[in-house]
């Protein structure tokens, strides 16, 4: 049985989500550590296939060590952004408190993709950052923050790009409008509704 949690952590209020199958479990954006997280996995007796990244910001990588070393699982991200997760500056925290990943982390490809149990579709969507990524798994878009509810990811970081971001709307409109979108920060929404009342997507 398929299933996704979803819980809003960190400063930025960055969505995390839990990916199920049966039991086992895909950690997709951990912000922070949260006992949130161990508790849910622990209340199921959740097996950890992994941790997910959508892209590179600090305001999505912050709780990935912590996790890594509690369920010794790898990470994975779209291969453009893997330099992020070493680099305050490139993943926008160095102005602040400064994100370092040091777990290694696996480069994904564009295409057809297996976690252990988690068969999905990685498809890229610069723009917001350039390894910026969509996760298509069954009816569900794990999109990070390409893509929001009335709205779209901004483009102004180290790594964004207009001209990027405007083909990969145009490339999002192509998709099937039945997907339920799971974006990166705010209230899930589907494509359909996004495709008639979202600015960006008119």
């Amino acid at each position: 049985m398929a299933q996704i949690d979803s819980m809003v952590l960190g400063p930025v209020m960055t969505n995390c989500y839990l990916l199920w199958h049966h039991n086992h479990v895909l950690i997709v954006d951990p912000a922070t550590k949260s006992g949130q997280i161990k508790q849910l996995i622990e209340m199921r007796e959740g097996i950890v296939d992994g941790i997910f990244l959508t892209h590179g910001h600090f305001d999505h990588i912050g709780g990935v060590d912590a996790y890594a070393r509690l369920y010794q699982c790898p990470v994975y991200i779209n291969d453009p952004d893997l330099g992020m997760l070493s680099d305050p500056y490139r993943n926008a925290s160095g102005l602040g408190e400064e994100v370092i990943v040091k777990s290694e982390a696996i480069g994904l490809q564009p295409g057809k993709n297996q976690i252990n149990e988690f068969t999905f579709t990685l498809i890229d969507a610069p723009g917001h950052t350039e390894g910026s990524c969509l996760m298509i798994w069954g009816d569900a878009m794990i999109c990070g923050d390409v893509l929001f509810q009335g709205s779209i990811g901004r483009t102004d970081l180290i790594g964004g790009s207009n001209t990027k971001m405007y083909q990969t709307l145009e490339m999002v409109k192509t998709l099937d409008p039945d997907l339920t979108i799971y974006p990166g920060h705010g209230p899930k929404t589907t494509l359909a509704q996004e495709l008639k009342h979202n600015p960006f997507l008119i």
